[in-house]
């Protein structure tokens, strides 16, 4: 993606999900950072055996804004995100099902290049030093949570994707899908209309909370 393109999806918001904030960017797609090396993002963008199986899609099939979530403003002194946001579903997703893509700023691990306060950052690549950051720019997918003192386990996960955005032209970005069954059938009936969707965040994210965040006390009736 070149520098006009991030230019070009900057300025196209004609349509914003409703309680999107104010001080957020909505982005369409990926913006990419100046201190990405080209080399790192056309080895990114270049489909090889390893990310043969990942599934695919067309830019024109994704939805922007998506009217299959929303985000909703939460009120509960239980969640532990009480007073901020969460995503939640306007549908029923079935497990397996794509749900939509996660959007932000791609960006190398410099030290220069990232936002040590961001909690939107996400590895991309760990071999090409690549995460997407969606602390100021990004889509609906910013606003899900982790599912630790919501819910047993997450509903939803992370996984890669390929992209066409153009004739012969892929990018690799990354998919939110409703978590598979499983060997227990566990998650057997996916993600119901108005269920927020959670993810797992990773431990190591949590390690670095944990002294930050104490759990809401249960409630008893």
């Amino acid at each position: 993606m070149s520098q006009e393109e991030n230019a070009q999806d900057a300025v196209s918001q004609e349509e914003l999900p409703v309680d999107w904030p104010e001080d957020i960017e909505y982005l369409r797609r990926p913006k990419i950072s100046p201190a990405v090396p080209a080399v790192a993002l056309k080895l990114l963008n270049t489909p090889t055996a390893a990310t043969a199986s990942f599934t695919r899609f067309s830019a024109d099939a994704l939805r922007f804004p998506n009217p299959d979530v929303r985000i909703v403003p939460l009120n509960d002194p239980q969640h532990p995100a009480n007073g901020q946001f969460g995503l939640a579903a306007n549908k029923h997703f079935y497990p397996g099902n794509f749900i939509l893509p996660y959007i932000g700023v791609l960006h190398t691990n410099n030290a220069k290049d990232t936002d040590p306060d961001s909690e939107y950052d996400i590895s991309v690549d760990r071999d090409l030093d690549l995460a997407q950051d969606a602390a100021k720019s990004g889509n609906e997918a910013r606003f899900i949570n982790d599912y630790r003192g919501i819910a047993d386990r997450p509903n939803a996960e992370f996984r890669d994707i390929w992209v066409q955005t153009g004739e012969r032209k892929w990018e690799r970005w990354i998919g939110i899908f409703v978590v598979t069954p499983g060997k227990s059938a566990m998650r057997k009936n996916g993600i119901t209309p108005g269920e927020e969707i959670l993810v797992s965040y990773g431990k190591g994210f949590w390690k670095g909370k944990k002294e930050e965040w104490v759990p809401p006390p249960k409630k008893y009736t």
